[in-house]
């Protein structure tokens, strides 16, 4: 009789610890982290100078890329940003742009969220710095990732582009004078690279603006080598940097 009662609490007893242990596993298997969302950048430059159609227009949108963690979800959430009012860095009047919502499409991992630049006189001759950081949304409640902040640089001046690093080991030092002179013998507005496929890069943070492969890019500075060399050897010549680190000395391709 002690035998069987004892059997039978044992029972219930490993039925209550597989229940709880079922319910444990449940609670493990349902949990999913908070939605955060980064920005794909620390930074990003606008020239007029780059978007000549734009400045007639008086203003362009500039769409700033951005990647989520955790799962993708089947409906378009809005991502939000915030001018960092309190950075010194900071020199952008309100004037100078417009923040606008953005989103991330239904089962997808990346989006954008645009920025309205407006031309003012004062972009003629300066570059404004505009800090801004995302915003905790119903959507994304996560954005204290490393990435949460960004700087876009806004002018009507020819200036580095955000991406000549990636240029660099083709192109040399940057100096206005030489990005100037490529621009003028490629006809190009810009060199629009960042990785080897262009748009069809999966490590492209940006493909919609990021569109030029490394073959296309290499043949244009191939293209701009063979000016360099005429430029150099004609009575104009050579060609100096009129600024940046390089500034005063011959123009020489890597």
């Amino acid at each position: 009789m002690k035998n069987k009662i004892f059997i039978t609490g044992l029972c219930a007893a490993l039925s209550l610890l597989f229940l709880f242990n079922s319910c444990k596993k449940e609670e493990i298997m349902i949990y999913e982290p908070s939605a955060a969302v980064y920005f794909s950048e620390y930074s990003r430059t606008y020239t007029f100078v780059e978007n000549m159609d734009r400045l007639e227009i008086g203003n362009d949108t500039l769409k700033i890329p951005v990647q989520i963690s955790g799962m993708t979800a089947d409906y378009k959430r809005t991502v939000r940003m915030e001018v960092v009012e309190s950075d010194t860095l900071n020199t952008a009047s309100k004037e100078m742009y417009r923040l606008i919502d953005g989103y991330v499409n239904a089962q997808n991992y990346k989006g954008y969220v645009p920025v309205r630049i407006n031309y003012t006189k004062d972009l003629d001759d300066s570059v404004y710095v505009l800090r801004v950081r995302l915003v905790a949304t119903e959507d994304f409640p996560g954005v204290d990732l490393e990435k949460k902040v960004i700087s876009i640089s806004m002018t009507n001046k020819l200036t580095e582009p955000s991406n000549w690093r990636r240029l660099k080991s083709s192109f040399g030092p940057y100096s206005d004078s030489w990005y100037r002179f490529i621009l003028l013998k490629t006809g190009l507005a810009s060199i629009p690279y960042w990785s080897y496929n262009g748009s069809a890069d999966s490590n492209n943070p940006d493909p919609e603006k990021w569109t030029m492969t490394y073959a296309e890019m290499k043949a244009y500075a191939a293209l701009t080598k063979v000016e360099l060399d005429k430029y150099n050897r004609s009575p104009k010549g050579p060609l100096l940097h009129e600024d940046g680190p390089e500034k005063g000395k011959q123009v020489m391709m890597p």
